[in-house]
């Protein structure tokens, strides 16, 4: 006996002579006979530990799936099943069967030249025996073969074995959409990646002038990536019954474009009223059908539920159910496109294909869009959530690096949780939010009022004459324009930083100074008798920083309105100011609010416990002379403790 195995994919080649052969195929028949668990022991009973027996059982392990899996009762012409397991048809080797419909029967094969899977639809001997039954055939699968289209399953070839013909086709793993929706319901998304898919499909085909006139989901195979192959194009108007048949003589376009006959085979649930009333069909009786598979994916039934033609023919007449009707989980969008599709009238139905993939991306879009505010405003609070603690961060650590660098504290003096910083950050930056908030609440108020006076005539007449003198004048400097008001933004913030350092001076040079070694009149301006001017310096900050954000805002609203790139480095002007009148306004707010502590005696002096370690304590004692900071050690004899808190710049006046 001669033997060669090889195996590619799953896909086993057997050549051996013809009584190993024949031996072959009754094991493969038998095996295919028993349920998957029994096989492998059965295989091994028949042909022992041999080489051949690994190879079979492999063979036999690597085939399955739910390849046109819907199952109809058998023809009574159907004389197919004598086709078995290991047989041979033309060069494709028989390896199960795998579906059987109102068209014919379905096998798995194998091509051992390329080493692959294919399916071979067998049609049924009574519609197939005559010969003109099979020029038809051939005619379909050689136009079906030209439809290229990662969506639709390819045509391979024609092959005749005895009175039949067989349509050998690509072989798509996965199941077929019609198992999947008895499985579960679809979302509305894969409703619309597997309608346009569908759409694309159909587009393709009807370029090379084939019109599927059958489709349904169990024609429409889902791949394991999830991606819709559609298929059988050509071959359901093959195996129609012989009175559609044209003469010996008709071209291979006038056999696709045939009339269907009421009574011949198809899928009544899915034809268009014009194919079930007799009409010839075209592009739009595969768009109406692709709308009742739509129906069928979004609403989870078909819109009609009756199945013989006569009663379908009623019912349409009556008028199509809105898919949102059936289920309101249906957007109306997506409603709209099922309707269209579905309309009786040729007129009122898509035309094309193609303008339903389009119409199902217009709904795809319209979802989209209602989605990304919501996902953008999403991304802002969490952007926000995340920068939060960073800025209170950064905030803190700027009051906290003023505070040491004024009164000098270094080393384990300095040393601060980032929890402590981050409180400080609040502590800082809490009431200039609170006087911005309020500031919005009195602008927004004052906004309103002047509405209300504007119901007065003479009010209303002088606030026009106002409105037209603004108007006149943004005109004229022309403030719209980004650059322009980014120019006046940086130019005013730059004039607003002056006069703060100038009417501040001493202020910020009592800050400025080290409180150790500055002179006692340097530091008068820190006293507490002298808050007023403190929190004065504080609100004209809180003003400024509101003033210029709102404008820097402006300013960027601006450029995206205008589509603009110029003026960057003003801009970034603009922000840094913003960012140095914050940093002006929080760098010294622990020196300014928070310099109360524990007063204490220490031979003598007046000092204060600024700072504490795991050893030593740091004092400072405004009295003494410079350098008025000093440590000392935990439990000194000279520290008296006195139990009061109180500025360490009191008496300073």
């Amino acid at each position: 006996m001669r033997e060669s195995l090889g195996r590619t994919n799953g896909v086993v080649e057997l050549e051996m002579d013809a009584a190993a052969w024949e031996q072959a195929k009754a094991v493969i028949t038998a095996a295919l006979r028993r349920p998957p668990s029994e096989r492998e022991r059965f295989v091994r009973e028949q042909c022992g530990d041999t080489p051949l027996a690994g190879e079979i059982i492999t063979m036999l392990a690597g085939y399955g799936g739910d390849f046109l899996a819907e199952t109809t009762a058998a023809d009574p012409g159907d004389a197919s099943d004598d086709i078995q397991p290991g047989m041979k048809i033309g060069p494709y080797v028989i390896v199960d069967s795998i579906g059987r419909g109102g068209m014919g029967h379905v096998f798995l094969g194998n091509d051992p030249r390329l080493r692959r899977k294919v399916a071979l639809k067998c049609v049924i001997r009574s519609l197939a025996a005559d010969e003109a039954s099979k020029k038809r055939i051939r005619a379909e699968a050689r136009a079906a073969a030209r439809v290229t289209h990662p969506n639709v399953a390819t045509i391979h070839d024609v092959v005749e074995y005895e009175d039949r013909a067989f349509i050998v086709m690509e072989y798509v793993e996965g199941e077929s959409l019609a198992a999947r929706l008895k499985r579960e319901r679809l979302p509305i998304d894969r409703v619309l990646a597997i309608g346009r898919q569908l759409a694309s499909a159909l587009t393709a085909a009807h370029a090379r002038g084939i019109v599927h006139r059958d489709l349904k989901p169990a024609n429409i195979q889902i791949t394991p990536e999830g991606s819709v192959k559609v298929l059988d194009f050509g071959i359901a108007h093959a195996s129609q019954h012989a009175t559609t048949i044209a003469s010996a003589a008709t071209t291979d376009a006038a056999a696709v474009t045939a009339p269907f006959r009421p009574g011949q085979r198809g899928t009544p649930p899915y034809m268009a009223p014009g194919q079930l009333m007799g009409r010839p069909g075209d592009e739009r009786s595969d768009v109406y059908s692709l709308g009742v598979v739509l129906f069928e994916m979004a609403a989870g039934r078909r819109p009609y539920k009756e199945t013989d033609t006569a009663d379908l023919v009623l019912v349409q007449a009556r008028g199509v159910p809105r898919a949102e009707v059936v289920d309101p989980r249906v957007p109306h969008l997506l409603a709209d496109v099922i309707a269209k599709a579905l309309a009786v009238d040729l007129d009122a139905r898509f035309q094309t294909a193609a303008d339903v993939e389009a119409a199902l991306a217009d709904v795809e879009r319209a979802a989209a869009a209602r989605i990304e505010p919501i996902v953008r405003k999403l991304a802002r609070v969490a952007i926000g959530v995340v920068m939060v603690p960073v800025v209170l961060a950064g905030v803190g650590l700027a009051a906290t690096t003023g505070f040491n660098l004024t009164f000098s504290l270094q080393g384990p003096f300095a040393a601060e949780s980032w929890q402590t910083i981050v409180l400080w950050g609040l502590k800082a930056i809490g009431p200039s939010l609170v006087f911005m908030l309020v500031t919005a609440v009195v602008m927004l108020t004052i906004r309103f009022v002047m509405r209300v006076a504007m119901l007065l005539p003479p009010v209303s007449r002088l606030a026009g004459r106002l409105a037209a003198q603004a108007d006149k004048l943004n005109t004229q400097i022309n403030l719209n324009d980004p650059a322009v008001l980014a120019q006046a933004l940086a130019a005013l913030g730059l004039l607003a930083v002056g006069m703060m350092l100038w009417t501040h001076s001493a202020l910020i040079a009592a800050w400025a100074n080290y409180v150790s070694t500055a002179s006692i009149e340097k530091l008068t301006p820190l006293a507490p008798a002298n808050v007023a001017e403190r929190n004065a310096y504080r609100i004209e900050l809180d003003v400024l920083v509101l003033a210029f954000g709102v404008g820097l805002f402006r300013v960027l609203q601006l450029r995206r309105r205008d589509h603009t790139r110029g003026g960057q480095y003003t801009v970034a002007l603009v922000a840094a100011i913003v960012v140095l009148l914050v940093l002006m306004n929080e760098w010294p707010y622990r020196t300014f609010f928070h310099n109360e502590f524990e007063r204490v005696d220490y031979g003598g002096a007046r000092c204060y416990i600024i700072a504490d370690s795991a050893l030593e304590y740091l004092l400072f004692c405004p009295d003494n002379p410079v350098p008025r900071n000093r440590n000392i050690r935990h439990g000194d004899p000279e520290l008296r403790r006195l139990g009061i808190v109180e500025s360490v710049f009191t008496g300073l006046n």
